[in-house]
């Protein structure tokens, strides 16, 4: 049974995080299964980048029959677990080859070659199509978690509530706070008693 994929302009359904404009909507659809949804843009040279994550962008080449991934612009401690998953979802479908996986020209981006399709009626970049709106549907919970978060942390330090912040000025000033003494350096007092200590046993 062949998948289809129908590429068609949609600008509105580019997400403001995602980075990018003027985009295209890529629909896979298949007999008798609901229609899957990502938000792409297609390169000049026929390549199809999906933006539909929030730490990797995702590139398949119809050309080069390759899926390459790339971190977005801010590197995340998350980015290799998920580009990770990400191939070896692939592997476990039967797109990729994992003695393929490797690492890609560009600072922390892999890449993989696509399987070349031997099943009548399947064809193998539309099939890593659909893989990938797969492994973005079962990424949705942790992107969705991630996004929550941020938004929290941006609310809590830009608008924090009143009993945990402090109105300019409630706070009286003072030349010296707290019980460290910026004029010492680190185990100051420390190595000054050891000095006295070794004069006195002299």
């Amino acid at each position: 049974m062949a998948v289809k994929v129908k590429i068609v302009p949609n600008d509105e359904s580019m997400s403001e995080d995602s980075g990018a404009s003027g985009g295209i909507k890529v629909k896979i659809i298949q007999d008798d299964a609901p229609q899957i949804e990502m938000i792409a843009r297609r390169a000049l040279n026929g390549d199809i980048m999906v933006f539909e994550h929030d730490l990797i962008d995702i590139v398949v080449s119809p050309t080069k029959k390759k899926v390459v991934t790339f971190p977005k612009e801010r590197l995340e401690r998350e980015t290799y677990p998920v580009q990770d998953r990400y191939f070896n979802f692939l592997a476990k479908k039967g797109v990729i080859d994992r003695a393929n996986i490797q690492g890609g020209n560009i600072f922390s981006s892999m890449e993989s070659e696509i399987f070349e399709s031997t099943i009548e009626g399947v064809d193998a970049v539309q099939t890593a199509l659909f893989a990938t709106s797969l492994f973005i549907e079962s990424e949705m919970p942790d992107i969705m978690a991630r996004k929550h978060l941020q938004h929290d942390l941006m609310t809590y330090h830009l608008d924090p509530p009143e009993e945990e912040s402090t109105e300019l000025g409630e706070i009286p000033q003072k030349d010296r706070k707290g019980s460290l003494d910026s004029r010492v350096r680190p185990y100051g007092y420390q190595y000054m008693y050891s000095i006295l200590r070794e004069s006195e046993e002299e």
